[in-house]
């Protein structure tokens, strides 16, 4: 998809071939920063909106291969009879993990003995799935259908995942119980976006953070009696028990097709995210690119997701290209997940923050070695994973104490971030298990757990919910604020 065939050898042709690139990495660092000025609300209404509309081009995406694919651990959802009707309330759900949270939820909860019923704005193909499933989708693109949608749907419980303003509000107006799901540490809020929080958890009935650092950063920023209300219920994941050494191979095939080179003998290293800020896909194509300097073994790194940060994108094209290894990195866009974690032989996820990372959960539960910086529920996800996994440092500092300036400050030194050697380390600790044969690929290990218990856990809170008293309808609210 891009100019891969650079050579290995440095030659002064080569070099003068660099000098362009670098240039370009340099201006694409300078918008970066100049971008980094503008406040959060400028910076994701106007400025990614229209960087999206001028820089986007086509990306390869790799697609599903036959018997790749995340599966529950074998629950009979439709067998068992329902007794609680509960709204799943989200934004669009094919952008990011919290989507496929809820996508999650939605084919577990029947299970449990609750009826999912999700609401949101637009349809896609995770709607598209649920509803081929037999699940109930509603779609309410304002403030007008989303009041008749939810009224309408007799919801017993109403779970806020992310949700826009214009559905928060029809949610609170239903006077069902609300249980506001926080899937991430807020830390492109102000003061407006606080207060409209506080006011939500005193309105709410209970309130699910996805990791322990994400209940502790709210808790820091709402009264102490709202903070009370949070309980953490980890993120978990589907696994791939069908990834035989069969489906890994035709997987390694689809994805050498793609990338046109051969895997053979390569280490594999994939990052499913965003080209986001939050992710640092700049940062972190930098220190793998320095990691593989002078490397007696072939290592790649494929990264996959969506360019939501258009400006993030050309940047970390612009660092690969500059390096003299630019063959050994490759920037997809959005691709079947599974179908890379069985192509995978470790995953790598290097962001500023998280809430609780759900590629990164998927790739522990297939088995494989992680590589991921320390943010929410990064600790808890490298403890069960296999022995060859490592947690390394956060560019942007402290994960407890991660803010809007730190991750803007480790943004604009992409090159030469404060985890780098640590992320190098890792890299060729890692990718030299790979080689050996001591970690490569899904492992095949006992089944994930994670999800089951993500599935019961909200469905503890839902019924917790469901038994108390709802909050006074008169308490005044402003979803706006949390816009």
């Amino acid at each position: 998809m891009t100019d891969e065939g650079a050579p290995r050898v440095v030659t002064r042709a080569a070099t003068g071939r660099r000098r362009p690139a670098s240039l370009r990495a340099g201006m694409w660092g300078l918008a970066v920063a100049i971008t980094d000025l503008t406040p959060p609300g400028v910076r994701y209404g106007y400025v990614q909106p229209l960087a999206r509309r001028l820089l986007q081009q086509p990306l390869g995406t790799l697609a599903a291969v036959e018997g790749a694919a995340f599966a529950s651990s074998g629950h009979e959802a439709t067998s068992r009879r329902t007794d609680l009707r509960c709204g799943l309330v989200a934004d669009h759900l094919d952008v990011g993990g919290v989507g496929r949270v809820v996508e999650m939820l939605t084919e577990g909860l029947r299970s449990t003995g609750i009826e999912p019923v999700v609401v949101c704005p637009t349809d896609g193909s995770r709607t598209a799935h649920l509803r081929a499933l037999g699940h109930e989708v509603v779609l309410a693109p304002d403030a007008r259908s989303a009041h008749k949608a939810l009224e309408g749907a007799h919801l017993d419980v109403v779970q806020l995942h992310s949700a826009p303003a214009h559905l928060v509000s029809a949610a609170l107006g239903t006077g069902a119980p609300v249980v506001p799901v926080l899937h991430n540490t807020e830390i492109h809020y102000a003061r407006p976006q606080w207060q409209a929080t506080a006011e939500l958890f005193e309105r709410a009935d209970a309130v699910i953070a996805v990791s322990e650092i994400v209940r502790r950063f709210h808790q820091a920023r709402v009264p102490a009696a709202s903070g009370e209300k949070i309980v953490v219920v980890p993120n978990g994941a589907m696994s791939i028990p069908t990834a035989t050494a069969d489906v890994r191979t035709r997987a390694r095939e689809g994805l050498a097709a793609l990338l046109g080179t051969s895997l053979t003998d390569d280490v594999v290293l994939v990052c499913l995210a965003r080209y986001d800020s939050q992710k640092n896909i700049a940062g972190t194509v930098a220190s793998f690119l320095d990691a593989i300097d002078g490397c007696d073994f072939p290592i790649r790194l494929v990264v996959a997701g969506d360019p939501s940060d258009w400006l993030e994108y050309r940047r970390a094209d612009a660092i690969r290209r500059a390096h003299q290894h630019a063959d050994r990195v490759h920037l997809l866009g959005n691709s079947d997940a599974a179908t890379l974690l069985a192509a995978a032989d470790a995953f790598l996820l290097n962001s500023f923050f998280e809430g609780w990372p759900l590629a990164t959960t998927e790739a522990v539960a297939a088995g494989l070695p992680v590589i991921v910086s320390d943010t929410g529920g990064a600790v808890e996800l490298v403890a069960r994973a296999v022995d060859s996994s490592v947690l390394i440092g956060n560019a942007s500092g402290p994960a407890t104490s991660v803010s809007d300036r730190a991750a803007r400050a480790a943004r604009r030194q992409a090159t030469r971030q404060r985890n780098g050697a640590e992320l190098r380390a890792a890299v060729m600790a890692v990718a030299a298990a790979c080689s050996s044969g001591a970690a490569s690929g899904p492992s095949g290990l006992s089944p994930d757990d994670s999800y089951d218990e993500m599935v019961h856990g909200h469905a503890r809170v839902i019924r917790a919910a469901r038994q108390g008293t709802a909050s006074s309808p008169g308490q005044r609210f402003d979803p706006r604020r949390l816009s």
